[in-house]
């Protein structure tokens, strides 16, 4: 089954291509049904595609320990995940399972490389937005690790109004 070309506007990582550019792209994607429940990948499992959400909701968890996993991010029509598997070959470094049933489309490195290869007009469209998205969820991952020590600190007694000094910025 082919995927509609109206429903890849809707992604975000593709609003700026043209018909043509949708129809190429469109070509190399995979359709994947995800039942409620199903894992799509686990953390470390290796990395090796992206994954448009068509339909459902998708949440990605990091484990922390024992039984304790954190959500991290649930996605949902129209949004992605799994980008760095298109660059980086290292292992998830979290988990996605389907909340509910979903509908998916995965973009395989392969296909990507075939893409920054000979459609370098599409990669190069594609990866600026993809370094849009790296940048925003980078700001994101800053934030919940400060908040994150912050908490831990706070548990631990320690005040960070009593003990200002050792965490003031120094100059050279």
């Amino acid at each position: 089954m082919q995927i509609a070309p109206d429903y890849l506007r809707l992604v975000s990582l593709f609003q700026d291509l043209d018909e043509a550019a949708l129809a190429t792209l469109g070509a190399m994607l995979v359709r994947k049904k995800a039942s409620a429940g199903a894992v799509i990948f686990r953390e470390s499992d290796d990395s090796d595609a992206l994954y448009l959400v068509e339909a459902g909701e998708v949440v990605i968890s990091k484990h922390v320990q024992g039984p304790v996993d954190v959500v991290l991010i649930t996605f949902r029509a129209g949004d992605f995940f799994g980008e760095m598997g298109l660059f980086d070959a290292g292992p998830r470094s979290a988990t996605a399972h389907a909340k509910i049933d979903s509908l998916l489309w995965r973009l395989d490195r392969k296909a990507f490389m075939y893409i920054l290869s000979d459609h370098p007009e599409i990669a190069a469209t594609v990866c600026y937005r993809l370094v849009s998205v790296f940048i925003e969820r980078l700001r994101s991952t800053n934030e919940q690790a400060r908040e994150a020590i912050r908490w831990g600190l706070e548990a631990t007694g320690y005040s960070l109004t009593a003990n200002r000094t050792s965490f003031d910025r120094k100059s050279t």
